[in-house]
C-alpha cells in the first residue's frame, strides 16, 4: 500500500513540473532544430517536422434505459487546435504535442441534465511529449499527455484510461508509410479532437513519388458512436504540405463530425 501511495505522489508531482514549466518546454522544443543541427555520423539522417491544425466539430451524448429507449440526448460542439515538432534522427524519433480544446455543452433537449462536477472547466491546454521507433516498414509512438485542467465530459472522460490529467498516448504503424500501411492511435492526433477522434485505427496509402498519403479508418471519442475518418496529406512544394481531416458519424439522427485544416513544414 505504501509502495503504491509513493508511485501516485511521484507521478503527481512529476505531472506537476511538466505543468508548471510547459511555456519553457514548448518553446525549448520549439527552438531545438535551430540549436542542435546535427547528423549522428557521416551516413546518418536527420529531420524536423512541424505541423499545426485547427478544427472544430460536434458529437451528443445519448443516455438510454434499461429497455434500449432513449432518456436524454445531450449536444456538444467544440473547438481544438493543436501542433507538433518532432525531430527525428535515424529510426529514433522524439518530439512534443501541444495545444487546447473547448467544448459547448449548452444545447440539450427536455430530458437532458446538468453536470455538476467540483474543480472541472470546458476547456484546457495539454501538451504531449513523445518518443518513437520510426522505420520505413513500422512505427511505435508513446508518450504522457499532460491535461492543465480537469475536463468533466462524459465522452471525453470515457476513452481516457486513467483518472485526472495525466493520460498515457501511444501510436502504432504497420506497413511501409510511403506506400500502403495500417496504423492505429490513441490520444496522438493533432489536433487531439478533431484531428480524426481520440482513438482510430485505419489504413493509408501513399506514394513514392510524393508526399501525398490518403487515410481511411474509423474513430471514436469524444464521439460516443463509431464513425468514418479520413486524413489528407498533400505536398505543396519539397519542405510544405497541406493537412486536411475530417470525421463523419451519427447517433440517432444526431450528427458525430469534425473537419480541420493545418500546415506541415520539414526541414
Amino acid at each position: 500500500m505504501k509502495t503504491r501511495i509513493t508511485a501516485k505522489r511521484k507521478s503527481k508531482r512529476l505531472s506537476n513540473w511538466f505543468l508548471k514549466n510547459k511555456t519553457r518546454i514548448l518553446l525549448l522544443s520549439l527552438l531545438y532544430p535551430n540549436i542542435v543541427c546535427f547528423t549522428p555520423d557521416s551516413t546518418g539522417t536527420s529531420s524536423t517536422f512541424i505541423d499545426f491544425m485547427m478544427g472544430l466539430g460536434k458529437y451528443a451524448n445519448v443516455s438510454y434505459n434499461c429497455e434500449g429507449q432513449v432518456m436524454s440526448i445531450e449536444k456538444n460542439t467544440f473547438f481544438d487546435y493543436g501542433g507538433s515538432v518532432s525531430h527525428k534522427i535515424d529510426e529514433f524519433k522524439f518530439g512534443l504535442r501541444a495545444g487546447g480544446f473547448s467544448l459547448d455543452d449548452s444545447e440539450s433537449n427536455e430530458y437532458g441534465y446538468l453536470y455538476d462536477y467540483y474543480d472541472a472547466s470546458n476547456s484546457s491546454f495539454y501538451f504531449n511529449p513523445f518518443i518513437a521507433f520510426d522505420h520505413k516498414y513500422f512505427e511505435l509512438n508513446a508518450g504522457a499527455l499532460f491535461l492543465t485542467e480537469n475536463i468533466y465530459d462524459e465522452n471525453i472522460n470515457d476513452y481516457f484510461a486513467m483518472d485526472g490529467k495525466t493520460q498515457f498516448t501511444g501510436l502504432l504503424r504497420i506497413g511501409n508509410k510511403e506506400a500502403f500501411h495500417f496504423s492505429s492511435q490513441y490520444l496522438s492526433n493533432v489536433p487531439l479532437l478533431s484531428g480524426g477522434g481520440m482513438f482510430d485505427m485505419g489504413f493509408g496509402f501513399g506514394s513514392k513519388e510524393s508526399r501525398n498519403i490518403t487515410w481511411l479508418g474509423l474513430s471514436a471519442g469524444p464521439f460516443q458512436n463509431a464513425g468514418l475518418a479520413v486524413k489528407q496529406n498533400i505536398q505543396i512544394a519539397d519542405q510544405f504540405d497541406i493537412l486536411l481531416k475530417g470525421r463523419i458519424g451519427q447517433i440517432e439522427s444526431n450528427l458525430e463530425g469534425s473537419i480541420a485544416v493545418g500546415a506541415n513544414y520539414i526541414f
